[in-house]
């Protein structure tokens, strides 16, 4: 059950990106599609096959997508394509073996796989224990999260998680603040709102609001970041500095409750983008603010992942081991 090429998917809220995987871990014809051009996840699907030569000679393919994957029916937050089925995309689609998983699932799956010149080290004075969890943490579109276990026969098996959807906890009287600015928007106020893409653009609205500034254009996330990084606007900045922050929180929090001492593994679609910034942001110091439970979160060691498509090697390894022995890890 080695036929190759396979089909290897990252569909996240803004973009789907696909590849053929022509040998274990090798990829080609790695395509970026914005998922609002597209009507279906199906037509998307179909596009790329398409596009690429390889429509109808492609058995084998797995799709990572940003939801929880739990039944037929598939439910996208933060997508264009919010329901589908997955009985009808494997219809319209065609292939032979089809594995639907949560793209943070995939993510988790992918650190074993993933090159240590991609691995960026954020603090952390021990080194990780391969017997212990790991967290695998990254705002984007939306937040995303999963952790890692290793058996102790060598294994890996991930635990998608929706805990970016867990209520935000704010610390001090500023994020008191902005979270009280977003929840007269919104009802619940989740860890998502503000570390994410549009939480970007959520803080800086916040901090205009408590200082009586008046937006007439509001910046987009790339735009805050841009300007942030740069010294360029203070509020963008401050915005930047504030998302880094509540990051660190936020990690340390699922870190305590899962005690990652395997390590906690940042990617997404925004930190690897400032990462210069983000090393000297107070990130680390945050992530460490937890009383009395702080030497050992000063243990903790955190990277950031600059690897270009991880996920791809977590997808394949979960259609591997599909493929192979019959279960996604």
């Amino acid at each position: 059950m080695l036929h190759f090429p396979r089909l290897i998917s990252d569909i996240g809220g803004t973009n789907a990106r696909f590849s053929l995987e022509v040998k274990p871990y090798e990829y080609e014809s790695t395509k970026i599609f914005a998922c609002k051009d597209f009507k279906t996840l199906s037509d998307a699907v179909n596009q790329y096959l398409q596009l690429v030569g390889v429509k109808g000679s492609v058995k084998y393919a797995a799709l990572a997508l940003p939801t929880p994957v739990i039944d037929d029916s598939i439910f996208m937050v933060n997508s264009p394509w919010q329901t589908f089925s997955q009985s009808r995309t494997r219809a319209e689609t065609g292939f032979e073996k089809l594995i639907f998983l949560n793209d943070w699932h995939a993510m988790a799956l992918s650190i074993p796989h993933i090159p240590e010149k991609n691995l960026v080290r954020i603090g952390g004075t021990a080194n990780p224990d391969i017997s212990k969890p790991k967290l695998v943490i990254g705002p984007g579109t939306g937040l995303g999260m999963a952790s890692l276990i290793r058996h102790p026969l060598g294994e890996h098996l991930a635990i998608a998680s929706e805990c970016g959807r867990s209520s935000f906890p704010p610390v001090n009287e500023e994020e008191t603040e902005l979270w009280s600015f977003v929840h007269k928007r919104f009802s619940h106020v989740s860890a998502e709102r503000f570390l994410s893409g549009p939480g970007l653009q959520l803080i800086y609205e916040g901090l205009c609001h408590i200082n009586d500034k008046i937006i007439t254009v509001l910046p987009n996330p790339s735009e805050i970041t841009q300007k942030g990084i740069s010294g360029e606007d203070w509020l963008c900045q401050r915005s930047v500095d504030i998302f880094c922050r509540m990051l660190g929180t936020v990690a340390s929090n699922v870190a305590v409750a899962i005690n990652s001492f395997g390590g906690v593994y940042i990617g997404g679609g925004i930190i690897p983008k400032i990462l210069d910034y983000f090393i000297k942001s107070e990130f680390r110091s945050r992530f460490e603010d937890k009383g009395r439970y702080r030497p050992f979160l000063v243990k903790m060691p955190v990277y950031v992942i600059t690897h270009e498509f991880p996920a791809f090697l977590g997808a394949s390894h979960a259609l591997d081991s599909y493929l192979s022995k019959g279960y996604i890890p």
